[in-house]
Order: C-alpha cells, then sequence, then structure tokens
C-alpha cells in the first residue's frame, strides 16, 4: 500500500498532467482523473478525522476548483460564457 507522501505526490501528478495538457481529445480524461485522485486523499482525510496538513487540505481544494474552471472551459471548447 502506497504511503501518504506517495499518495500526495499521485494526486498532485495527475493534476498538473491535467492543468498542462494541450491536447483537448486528452484533456476531459485527464481531468477526471485528478479529480478522482483528489477526492480519494480527501476521503483519506476524512476517514482518519484528522487534518494535520492544512496545505495539502487547502491545496486539494484549490486543485478541484481549478479543475472545476478548466472543465468548463474545455467543455465550451474555449468559448467565454456570458
Amino acid at each position: 500500500m502506497a504511503n501518504a507522501g506517495d499518495r500526495a505526490l499521485q494526486w498532485r501528478t495527475l493534476y498538473e498532467a491535467a492543468v498542462l495538457e494541450l491536447d483537448r481529445n486528452k484533456l476531459l480524461q485527464r481531468i477526471a482523473e485528478a479529480q478522482h485522485a483528489i477526492m480519494g486523499r480527501i476521503s483519506e482525510y476524512e476517514d482518519m478525522n484528522r487534518s494535520e496538513d492544512g496545505f495539502e487540505s487547502e491545496a486539494l481544494i484549490n486543485a478541484l476548483n481549478a479543475l472545476r474552471d478548466l472543465r468548463k472551459i474545455a467543455d465550451s471548447d474555449g468559448q467565454p460564457q456570458d
């Protein structure tokens, strides 16, 4: 089983891959993978009832918000929303 450091690195790696993806055909899949990893990491915190790493908790929430916005852009084909 992976340790906490490995799991933290995993979601960050998937998040970065989504943010940096240039191929529109791969973008939504990368976003979904990153969101899944982030939600898994968040559930680890909830399962253990701990919040010892406030920096990571904040980073998880920020990453989810950024992925949500990226998905909106991808879904709109890059067109600005009114």
